[in-house]
């Protein structure tokens, strides 16, 4: 599908009020430990979208029952951890679904088979497979080895400890994090260090400590969960997501306009709210209210060089951010973002160049040095990121089209309609 991006008319200032769909990272870990709870949960506000209906499907093959209404979603966990399905476990492209899940697998007995997309067979999974082989899980590689598709057979965790590399995704963490409390004994989880998008694994943390689990952190890089302990039956409603967002954050920037987004609110469990902070470096106004935040862009944007390997989902947007901003910006440390959907760092090097930006790719970030000067065909690489942040150069570049425009449903199936809402509400 191809999208063509109507930009601002001149004189138009930008002033929209947006609703956010519900967090794709926390509607995922609710789904999965509901179906770990002792009794039926109710999730208000989820997201529903390619990914977490992924999730979702994969977690009624394995018994639980899931229903999903206009506003909520309730899942009933499996009388049984688990029911070994019949079929493969078709996981599409989510990487999320499937590390949260093979360690979710994993809390249970069965066997399963699980397979996905062309990409997502690319996505590395060998350090989570690594930490599950001394806990009574066994992997069969059906291709090559760390990577879907794989068979497991699994016994249940039998406890103890395991140490898992989660320098390139803290889902590999999380997982572990997530599934501990179904061991038959305590379970300590200890990590190298550095990880990866650290501030997903607070998230997983908090809803565990929120839904009745125990743990004590044992020292920076270890967390002993005592087991077995089971999440207690919850109502939940997810806060908005801050990665979805951050588009309109991003739209209020470039544009010198200003939109209100909720329901978010300042505590939010997502790192990516961080955002806020760097768009205030820039010159950015932002002003939290009752159940939102409006965001209003300065007359002119300023550079910036940061570390962004703590919010890698942020790239994207704030690429697109720096390239109307005046002097050079850097963005560093994110090197794992080429293992994502696409690799982003060379997608977005190369479509914003297309507009004409001056961008220098990095082994680990990119160099952002001038702006787009005229319009193009943007390819969004099958990835919903890359599509959502560079039709925001439409709103201020004539001749904008964004080639791939369906990869939105992955996590914002709503996009368009809000995207298109910014120019009707000015």
């Amino acid at each position: 599908m191809i999208r063509i991006i109507e930009p601002l008319k001149p004189g138009q200032s930008l002033h929209a009020r947006i609703k956010l769909p519900g967090s794709k990272s926390v509607t995922h870990r609710a789904l999965m430990m509901a179906a770990l709870a002792d009794g039926p949960c109710r999730i208000d506000n989820p997201l529903r979208a390619e990914d977490t209906e992924l999730t979702a499907g994969a977690l009624t093959q394995v018994g639980a029952t899931i229903t999903w209404a206009a506003e909520s979603v309730r899942v009933t966990p499996p009388n049984t951890r688990w029911h070994s399905p019949t079929a493969p476990i078709q996981l599409g492209n989510s990487g999320t679904t499937t590390r949260l899940l093979a360690a979710l697998l994993a809390a249970g007995r069965g066997r399963f088979v699980l397979d996905g997309s062309d990409r997502l067979r690319q996505r590395p999974l060998a350090p989570l497979l690594n930490a599950l082989a001394g806990q009574s899980v066994r992997v069969r590689h059906l291709q090559a080895p760390g990577y879907l598709p794989l068979e497991m057979v699994s016994e249940g965790l039998t406890g103890g400890s395991v140490q898992i590399d989660a320098g390139a995704s803290s889902q590999y963490l999380s997982a572990l994090l997530m599934s501990a409390p179904a061991a038959a004994a305590d379970l300590t989880v200890g990590w190298t260090l550095p990880v990866a998008s650290f501030p997903y694994v607070l998230i997983t943390l908090a809803m565990m400590e929120e839904f009745g689990i125990h743990y004590r952190r044992l020292a920076e890089n270890a967390i002993l969960v005592p087991a077995p302990q089971t999440y207690r039956a919850f109502s939940h409603e997810v806060e908005g997501d801050c990665s979805s967002a951050s588009y309109f954050w991003a739209a209020a920037a470039i544009t010198g306009g200003e939109v209100f987004t909720g329901p978010v609110k300042p505590g939010a469990l997502q790192g990516d709210c961080r955002l806020l902070e760097a768009l205030e470096q820039m010159g950015c106004r932002v002003d939290w209210r009752e159940r939102g935040v409006r965001v209003r862009g300065p007359a002119r944007l300023g550079a910036l060089d940061l570390d962004l390997n703590q919010m890698p989902d942020m790239v994207p947007t704030l690429a697109v951010v720096a390239a109307f901003a005046d002097g050079t910006s850097r963005i560093r440390n994110v090197a794992h973002l080429r293992i994502k959907e696409c690799d982003r760092l060379s997608a977005l090097a190369g479509e914003l160049g297309k507009t004409g930006a001056l961008i220098d790719e990095l082994p680990d970030g990119l160099v952002i040095r001038g702006g787009p000067r005229h319009g193009a065909a943007i390819d969004s690489h099958n990835d919903h990121r890359i599509a959502m942040a560079l039709a925001l150069v439409g709103l201020r570049i004539a001749g904008v089209e964004i080639h791939g425009a369906e990869a939105v449903v992955k996590s914002f199936p709503g996009f368009w309609d809000a995207f298109a809402s910014l120019a009707a509400r000015s």
